[in-house]
């Protein structure tokens, strides 16, 4: 009797335990569950497209300088346009234009790649606040035209135009600061950010054919203001590496 009584006893004792060790599987395998579909970054975003603009305020100015003294008139003020898709390069369309004076009329524009690092001092889904530094590289042409009387088609078709190239290709690196404000759109955010710096560049020289050198060289250095506008995705995804970074 007694022994009947130790192997039933036993027998619940067994059963108990095996349904604790199973209640306990499933909850971990609950908690790996849960885990697994939470996102990895809160107020995370990453780029879908950005378009952007800055303004240079006083730029080439040593180049400037040598066109003035030979009768040629450019703008001290620069613009720059900008383009970035998801985490590629930003590509750059650069233009400083000139003013038409005594038949003689010059300009300088360029492209390029830059890409950029930034430090976010707000974490938020709203606020952005970061200084950057920002490298690239481009190629820049100054165009000369001589012999133009007037900005018609017809002057130019009438008289004898003199029309010369200068180009170079340029490294330049600027330190900003970004500063905006984000809108939410759904599962998406537009933000819209204003940011200001310094930039400057490693000198080159102005060639011309391509190998003939001048002794003037491009410095491009200059106070710059700027705005960009930004559409980008909240990463919802815990894999995605690129996005919660």
């Amino acid at each position: 009797m007694k022994h009947l009584i130790f192997t039933c006893t036993l027998s619940i004792f067994s059963l108990l335990t095996m349904n604790a060790q199973d209640s306990m599987m499933v909850k971990k395998d609950m908690m790996v569950k849960t885990d697994s579909t939470k996102s990895c970054c809160t107020d995370c975003y990453s780029n879908i497209i950005s378009v952007g603009g800055k303004y240079y305020f006083n730029t080439l100015k040593n180049t400037r300088t040598t066109l003035s003294q030979n009768g040629f008139l450019m703008d001290q003020e620069a613009f720059e346009y900008q383009v970035r898709l998801y985490n590629l390069p930003k590509v750059f369309y650069y233009q400083q234009l000139g003013t038409l004076a005594n038949t003689n009329y010059v300009s300088v524009t360029g492209f390029g790649l830059k890409e950029d690092i930034r430090f976010n001092i707000i974490k938020s889904s709203n606020f952005v606040l970061a200084p950057y530094f920002e490298l690239g590289g481009g190629y820049y042409r100054m165009n000369i035209a001589k012999g133009i009387t007037s900005n018609t088609i017809s002057s130019v078709l009438g008289s004898e135009v003199e029309n010369y190239f200068l180009d170079n290709f340029v490294l330049s690196g600027d330190v900003g600061l970004d500063l905006g404000f984000g809108f939410a759109i759904d599962n998406n955010r537009l933000s819209i950010v204003f940011n200001g710096g310094y930039i400057s560049n490693v000198p080159t020289e102005w060639r011309m054919a391509g190998s003939l050198a001048f002794k003037e060289k491009v410095n491009m250095s200059s106070p710059y203001a700027g705005v960009t506008v930004r559409l980008e995705m909240n990463c919802t995804n815990c894999g995605d590496k690129t996005c919660c970074k």
